[in-house]
């Protein structure tokens, strides 16, 4: 029994990894994502496309839905971040295209590559997470692009607390519309 137990609370307490890499192109107008445990074990991957009635996520050739521009904003007000998850690496590479602007792109790599500099000192302070960024400037390209690498760790029981915690929340919900109702 004793060993049972704590092989329960091994599992609860062992941290999960979650690789998160976003890929933007401003020419293609796409933005591409991919989930991974462990960086090896690939979740889930595909792209997302801005459209008129809310961002079409395609996570294969067949397999698309619609998040509407409406339920984005009321999800943003319900998000609540976690003391239980935090951030161990954060990556970023922006490529800048300065075919049809080459000054322009070069000032705007120095302000981004100065304002990244300024960020990561701030955040350096509260956090361990390891931090880098690389601006290039590309003089045969036009449009830019952006690749993001996070690194993101918690452990199993931080997600179960979450999901009880959201479910008690809607039971609650529940509970007080049928009151009002009768």
């Amino acid at each position: 029994m004793a060993v049972l137990i704590s092989s329960v609370l091994l599992i609860l307490l062992f941290p999960v990894y979650v690789d998160v890499y976003l890929y933007a192109d401003r020419r293609d107008a796409k933005l591409g994502f991919a989930l991974y445990l462990y960086d090896c074990v690939r979740v889930l991957g595909g792209y997302a496309r801005p459209y008129p009635a809310g961002v079409a996520f395609h996570l294969s050739e067949k397999r698309a839905f619609l998040l509407p521009y409406r339920e984005m904003l009321s999800a943003r007000k319900n998000f609540e971040i976690t003391k239980g998850f935090s951030v161990c690496r954060y990556r970023q590479v922006i490529e800048l295209g300065g075919a049809e602007n080459a000054a322009g792109a070069l000032t705007a790599g120095a302000l981004l590559g100065k304002t990244a500099d300024v960020l990561f000192a701030v955040v350096r302070r509260r956090s361990d997470a390891v931090l880098a960024s690389d601006i290039l400037v590309n003089m045969g390209r036009q449009g830019g692009r952006v690749a993001v690498n996070v690194t993101v760790v918690f452990d199993l029981l931080i997600v179960l607390i979450a999901v009880g915690k959201l479910i008690l929340e809607k039971v609650l919900c529940y509970g007080r519309k049928g009151k009002r109702s009768r």
